[in-house]
């Protein structure tokens, strides 16, 4: 079963140390992952930074090493969170809003250097330098989540903002400025990048939809003009053309397969790849090792 991360944090204050700003969400928890790979998602953007312990994150064609020190900034989408056994796990995350960095960057664009920008495609997930200011600011946000009363909502509006300059200015992390700047001048983001960015996940097409900021109808309708197909079909074929690749290029075992291309079971993986492809998963495999 896939997570809603941003969701789950927002409904369990008493799990997870929270801090609301309006639409911003801050939090820092240790994680409870029990199983050794999840699927987590998130309908918000957010920026993580490790304290303690060790993650790997994976999505299509990305991996990121997530220990002490590391610090991303994710996309909202899907991805899968892998641990190692007794390993823990202590992390701040910082959950975005489209539109608050849409405001931000709007607000703030005399103040930034949009110098030598890159107009390539930035991946899902995009690693963030930290200098000894950004690594300071993070610190010094913990006793926040403890203090009695907790800090008014102006004060961590400023903090945040602190935040995005520190990581914005740092000519390191011109990809993620690039990105911002682009999605800025964007009434909404492309269905076409959030389906090719999370169709390995078992979303739901609501939970697609909500990524999109469509809704479910104008979601079907954009999807069937774009595609000509509808999005149940378009997804079982997008998964098992990325699960041959894993079986033809990979050692991976199958139900391990089955899971990261975004199927729910193994029995339904099997049917289906063996409809299109015409034989089991194992003897495709098979077959492309010995042509």
């Amino acid at each position: 079963m896939i997570i809603d991360l941003y969701k789950t944090i927002k409904e369990h204050p008493g799990h997870f140390r929270q801090l609301n700003c309006g639409e911003l969400l801050f939090t820092q928890y240790d994680c409870p992952q029990e199983a050794i790979k999840q699927d987590l998602f998130s309908t918000n953007h957010y920026i993580a930074y490790v304290i303690s312990g060790k993650r790997i994150f994976h999505l299509p064609g990305e991996k990121h090493i997530m220990t002490e020190g590391k610090c991303v900034f994710a996309k909202k989408g899907g991805w899968i969170a892998e641990k190692e056994p007794a390993e823990g796990w202590c992390v701040l995350v910082f959950f975005i809003p489209d539109d608050y960095l849409k405001k931000f960057i709007t607000e703030y664009r005399s103040q930034l250097s949009f110098n030598r920008l890159s107009q390539d495609g930035t991946p899902q997930m995009i690693d963030l330098d930290v200098n000894d200011t950004t690594r300071s600011f993070f610190y010094s946000m913990i006793p926040y989540f403890t203090q009695q009363p907790p800090p008014p909502e102006s004060l961590l509006d400023l903090k945040f903002r602190e935040l995005l300059f520190n990581i914005l200015i740092n000519p390191a992390n011109n990809a993620l400025l690039s990105w911002i700047n682009r999605i800025a001048d964007s009434p909404k983001l492309s269905l076409q990048a959030v389906m090719e960015a999370n169709y390995t996940y078992n979303l739901s097409l609501p939970d697609f939809a909500r990524i999109a900021q469509r809704s479910i109808a104008s979601f079907k309708r954009e999807f069937s003009t774009i595609y000509k197909t509808s999005p149940g079909k378009w997804l079982i074929q997008k998964r098992l053309d990325y699960a041959s690749l894993l079986l033809h290029t990979s050692s991976k075992p199958v139900n391990e397969i089955a899971f990261e291309s975004g199927f729910e079971n193994n029995t339904h993986f099997s049917r289906v790849f063996k409809e299109k492809f015409g034989v089991p998963p194992l003897q495709f495999r098979q077959q492309q090792q010995v042509s």
